[in-house]
């Protein structure tokens, strides 16, 4: 837990398959201590219409870095220690998915709401940069 002097607890991860929001984010809520005034999420999901397709049927997700968990885990990393962060968690599909479907799940939580809130923010544009992971709207 990232309370005053202690590490920050950072849990990143890729996945083809679905994942189950309520199930992770219980988990991730029993891990918090009293030091923790709130807990931001962010759940991503594919919309339509697409932003190059509009009318597209699935998008893929395609990884750009040799160890997209790796990549993932330094953007961790810098958001708890320049947000003051006790805990984050990113979770990003890969492979081929549809519309609706969820794509991103960042958590994060911290001692006040500005730090937790303007984390989440930062690390879904960092994500949304496609430096790691491009999206690809497929016809």
């Amino acid at each position: 837990m990232g309370e005053a002097g202690l590490k920050p607890d950072i849990e990143v991860g890729v996945t083809t398959e679905a994942f189950a929001i309520n199930e992770i984010y219980e988990r991730f809520v029993g891990r918090e201590s009293t030091a923790t005034g709130t807990i931001v999420m962010h759940h991503g999901r594919v919309k339509t219409p697409g932003k190059v397709v509009p009318d597209f049927s699935r998008v893929s997700l395609d990884a750009l870095v040799d160890n997209v968990n790796e990549a993932l885990k330094t953007i961790a990393q810098d958001a708890t220690w320049k947000f003051h962060l006790h805990q984050i968690l990113i979770l990003h599909r890969l492979g081929s998915i549809g519309p609706g479907d969820d794509v991103l799940l960042v958590i994060c939580s911290s001692m006040t709401r500005k730090e937790s809130f303007a984390a989440c923010a930062w690390i879904v544009d960092e994500i949304k940069k496609e430096k790691i992971i491009a999206l690809r709207e497929l016809s």
